[in-house]
């Protein structure tokens, strides 16, 4: 019997996360309808499908805004690992990603409980909206409603095929070594190269939002090409995440950090809106930031 141990280096420094996420859609299809409306148009079966929205929108508002919240999170702060599914987390951000998801899964909680307790209430609130559409049959219970609102996440170990053993002859261990090696590098690979394109995207809506602003000339006249807070807010968050995404310690994009951290982070968004030299200083700096980066892990 053969054994091996392939290590990753990957393995070291992350881990997988998946969220995982369930929410009743309030949702549902009535063929009844959806037959006699393709049957009136002398349409086929598959010519359309009615769904019925069985609670009001308002209602599921907050807790389909906490799993958009959930996973804006989860792809912030990881990076691709397969097609689908778990995502790279560098083990420097664990705790901070751990506390925020935490936060966001007790508000989702508390927010499912409301829901719940409230839920019988909405019935009888759609019942006029659907008239003759209504069926009751087509709510869960009460009593099964909340089990319907999940949030959660699975943490695994980074996988690096260790302890790997097999009655299989020597050269197709070896074969299968390499071919185990060669996915890793590749998920390094796709991981910095979709950091370089982060960084391009980010800082590259800086440096065009700061080319388009044009400030007020007084009188009353309004700026052109207004920007937000959150301009500058997303560089100054990318620039604390980079360092922990660098997952080959590539000098080069630690270099790229270390210009976007002092070159783009240091002027409030209401200093470059009033201060024309800073903003022009801002924005030659992000356009070679963005120049510098481009074709990068490409």
């Amino acid at each position: 019997m053969n054994s091996m141990q392939i290590a990753s280096p990957l393995s070291r420094k992350a881990v997988l996360v998946s969220v995982n996420i369930s929410q009743w859609t309030a949702r549902k299809l009535d063929k009844r309808v959806t037959d006699k409306v393709n049957r009136e148009h002398h349409a086929s079966n598959d010519a359309g499908r009615y769904n019925k929205l069985l609670i009001a929108g308002e209602h599921l508002a907050e807790l389909t805004n906490m799993v958009s919240k959930a996973r804006a999170l989860h792809y912030k702060m990881t990076r691709p690992w397969a097609d689908e599914g778990p995502r790279i987390l560098p083990n420097v951000l664990f705790a901070k990603f751990s506390d925020e998801f935490r936060t966001l899964k007790r508000e989702f909680a508390d927010a499912a409980d409301k829901f719940a307790a409230a839920y019988p209430g909405f019935i009888e609130e759609r019942k006029e909206a659907l008239n003759g559409l209504f069926n009751a049959s087509d709510y869960p219970s009460a009593k099964e409603i909340r089990s319907k609102f999940n949030l959660d996440l699975t943490i695994l170990p980074f996988p690096d095929a260790d302890d790997f053993r097999s009655e299989l002859d020597e050269d197709t261990v070896e074969e299968i070594r390499a071919q185990l090696k060669a996915t890793t590098s590749g998920v390094v690979s796709g991981a910095m190269a979709h950091t370089a394109q982060q960084i391009i995207d980010t800082v590259g809506h800086m440096a065009k939002k700061l080319a388009e602003y044009v400030p007020s000339g007084g009188k009353g006249e309004k700026a052109e090409g207004v920007f937000r807070d959150s301009l500058v807010e997303n560089v100054r968050e990318l620039a604390e995440l980079l360092p922990a995404f660098n997952l080959t310690g590539d000098p080069r994009l630690a270099e790229i950090t270390k210009r976007i951290q002092s070159e783009l982070c240091g002027e409030d968004a209401a200093d470059l809106r009033e201060n024309d030299e800073a903003r022009e200083t801002v924005q030659k700096s992000a356009e070679e930031i963005v120049e510098a980066v481009s074709g990068l892990f490409a």
